[in-house]
C-alpha cells in the first residue's frame, strides 16, 4: 500500500464515523474493519481470511471475529466492536485468551475509531501477550508503520516481529533514560571531568543533561519506518497526545510539584529540571514547616551512605556531594537520584510535615 491508499482509507473511514457516531458493530466490521483488511494486504475473499474463526477454550466453544492464516494456521486474530463502544479491559483479555489458546503472535482490537495492537512476547519463560501500541483513526497515518506489522507481507516474512523488538527496545530505552535522567547525567559528567579538571564540573553538568536529552530525543524520534513516535509505560501515542512529556521538545518540559493540606493546595512550583523542583520544594518545607525538626536524624541518610540533606556538602564517608543544590540557612540537598526517588523522598518529607504531594508536568 501507498501513503494515498492509507490517506483515503483514513479520510473514508472518519467521514463515516461522523456520518454515524453510533455505528454498530455490524456495519462496524463491514465499513470498516474490512477494508483495513484489505490495505493489509490480505484478500478477504480468499482462504486467508477467515470470519468467526472457531475454537473452544476451558469448556466452552467461541470464535475470533476474524482469523488472518497464512497456510490454513492463525497468525492474526482481530476483534472488532462497534463505534458506539470504547475498548474495555474485558475486550482485551477477550483478545489476548484467543491469542494464547491458539499461540498466535499478533492481535488487533479495533472500535474502527479506536485501534490497540497486541504482541506475544516469547521472550520469557512464559509467553505473554502485551499491548503494543494504541491510537485513534485521526492517529492513524502517524501510526502506520505499528498498523502495518500486521500486513500480511510482514508477518509472513517474519520482519514484523523483528521491527517490533527494535520498537520495545526503543520503548525501554526512551522510559530508562527519562527515569534516570539526572543520576545518568551525573555519571556522565563525573567520567568527563575525571579526564580533566573537577573545577569544570559546573560547566560540564548542563551539557551532560543536554547530551541525554539528545539521545531521548534520539531514540524517541528514529526512523519513521520502524519506531512509533514517543512511548508511555508501555502504551504508544503520538506527539499530539499530551499523555507524556513531548519527546520532541524535552529540554522544554516543566516539572510541577504541588503541596496539599487538608485536600486544599497551598503551594505550586514549576521547574525545567527535576533537581530545581526538588531543590525549591525542600527548601520551602524547610523554611515554612520545619521539616529538618521533622527528621529522625540529621544529617539525613536514609541508606548506609549517602546524605540525602546535610549542613555541608558531603556524605557521612567525608566523600563530597558530586551532584548537591545549596538551600537557605547553608543546608545542602543531594539531587543524583533517579526520578522515582526523588518523588518518594519529595513524597516523604512532604508527609513529615502535615502535607501531600503530587506531580505533573514531566514527572
Amino acid at each position: 500500500m501507498n501513503e494515498s491508499e492509507i490517506t483515503a482509507y483514513v479520510e473514508r473511514s472518519q467521514s463515516l464515523i461522523d456520518q454515524a457516531p453510533q455505528m454498530d458493530e455490524e456495519n462496524t466490521k463491514v465499513k470498516l474493519t474490512q477494508p483495513l483488511i484489505d490495505l493489509l494486504g490480505w484478500d478477504m475473499f480468499s482462504s486467508e481470511v477467515e470470519l468467526e474463526y472457531p475454537m473452544q477454550i476451558g469448556r466452552g466453544n467461541t470464535r475470533a471475529d476474524y482469523a488472518l492464516l497464512i497456510e490454513t494456521a492463525p497468525v492474526v486474530f482481530i476483534e472488532a466492536k462497534g463505534c458506539d463502544s470504547t475498548l474495555t479491559d474485558a475486550d482485551r483479555s477477550q483478545l489476548t485468551s484467543y491469542m494464547r489458546q491458539k499461540g498466535v503472535d499478533w492481535g488487533l482490537l479495533t472500535t474502527g475509531s479506536q485501534f490497540e495492537i497486541f504482541r506475544r512476547r516469547k521472550d520469557s519463560s512464559r509467553p505473554d501477550e502485551v499491548s503494543l501500541a494504541q491510537f485513534s483513526i485521526a492517529e492513524l497515518k502517524d501510526n502506520w508503520h505499528v498498523l502495518e506489522l500486521l500486513s500480511k507481507e510482514l508477518v509472513k516474512t517474519g520482519e514484523a516481529d523483528t521491527i517490533a523488538h527494535r520498537i520495545e527496545a526503543r520503548q525501554h530505552a526512551v522510559e530508562t533514560l527519562q527515569q534516570q535522567k539526572e543520576s545518568l547525567a551525573e555519571r556522565v559528567t563525573q567520567l568527563v571531568i575525571a579526564e580533566i579538571d573537577d573545577s569544570l564540573a559546573q560547566e560540564i553538568e548542563p551539557k551532560s543533561k543536554e547530551y541525554i536529552d539528545s539521545l531521548i530525543h534520539t531514540l524517541a524520534n528514529g526512523d519513521e519506518a520502524d519506531l512509533p513516535v514517543v512511548e508511555n509505560g508501555g502504551e504508544i501515542v503520538t506527539t499530539s497526545d499530551d499523555v507524556v512529556s513531548d519527546t520532541s521538545s524535552t529540554v522544554e518540559t516543566e516539572y510541577i510539584v504541588h503541596l496539599s493540606a487538608n485536600g486544599d493546595r497551598v503551594w505550586s512550583c514549576s521547574k525545567e529540571n527535576q533537581s530545581d523542583a526538588m531543590a525549591e520544594t525542600v527548601d520551602l518545607l524547610i523554611q515554612e514547616y520545619d521539616l529538618i525538626d521533622q527528621l529522625e536524624s540529621f544529617p539525613y541518610v536514609p541508606g548506609s551512605k549517602n546524605a540525602i540533606l546535610n549542613s555541608e556538602p558531603t556524605h557521612p564517608t567525608g566523600e563530597p556531594m558530586r551532584q548537591t543544590k545549596g538551600l537557605s540557612d547553608d543546608y545542602y540537598l543531594y539531587v543524583a537520584l533517579n526520578q522515582k526517588s526523588k518523588k518518594r523522598y519529595l513524597t516523604k518529607f512532604s508527609e513529615l510535615c502535615g502535607l501531600t504531594a503530587e506531580f505533573d508536568g514531566g514527572w
